[in-house]
């Protein structure tokens, strides 16, 4: 009896995701996301709700300098550095990937400088000197060749809305998939460690984004069956 009530427990943690509330924008469709692939969330505000054995997703849609300081009133910093090192499964979204950067052009406050770039913002030209119209909005072909991602996904569209990028010049080692606007490259995706940032939303992506984020959750809690709590 002791066995199946374990297993039963078992199986209802590793199908929950440990979802970060910094009080900004997309939390609700980010929530409805996973649930639509069969994944719970774990809402949590401060370290101590944390579970230990869950992925963790940051999401954000909202302003650096305040996730900036979420980050240091909660005590985020040193528990979500904890985990990326040890190579615990983090997911970062849009707000959520460009505090991965250490800094922002959007306002002060420090990011978790996971990946050793600024965020930027996008100029008010393109390349050839004509009007850019910002912010970057609307569906863009993401079609990453085999290896690139560490889950495998299809080629399809994303959707993208940002005013700010992820310069991925100081970085490349830490760059997966870049995008163009206005002829002006920026990072699409990240990574430190197990820690991946996606600058496009997946929960505003329709059938793809329910792929990827299926694709990313069996990745991730296949990486947590070797990583220590």
């Amino acid at each position: 009896m002791a066995a199946i009530v374990a297993l039963v427990l078992f199986y209802a943690l590793v199908m929950t995701i440990d979802v970060i509330d910094m009080g900004l924008g997309n939390i609700g469709s980010v929530r409805r996301l996973l649930q639509r692939v069969g994944l719970e969330s774990n809402l949590v505000r401060e370290p101590s709700g944390l579970t230990g054995r869950a992925p963790v997703l940051l999401p954000g849609v909202g302003h650096f300098t305040q996730a900036s300081q979420f980050l240091d009133a909660s005590g985020f910093r040193g528990p979500l550095r904890a985990r990326m090192e040890s190579g615990h499964p983090i997911l970062g979204i849009c707000l959520g990937a460009q505090l991965f950067c250490r800094q922002s052009e959007e306002g002060p406050g420090e990011g978790l400088g996971w990946v050793p770039s600024t965020v930027r913002r996008f100029p008010t030209r393109d390349t050839a000197g004509h009007a850019l119209r910002v912010p970057h909005m609307g569906w863009r072909r993401f079609a990453p060749p085999d290896g690139t991602l560490p889950f495998a996904v299809s080629p399809s569209r994303v959707y993208f809305a940002h005013s700010f990028f992820i310069d991925p010049a100081p970085s490349p080692g830490h760059v997966l998939c870049t995008g163009m606007f206005g002829g002006h490259e920026f990072a699409s995706v990240v990574r430190s460690c197990d820690a991946i940032g996606l600058q496009f939303h997946p929960e505003k992506s329709h059938h793809f984004g329910s792929s990827l984020m299926r694709a990313w959750a069996a990745w991730a809690f296949a990486r947590l069956g070797g990583v220590q709590a």
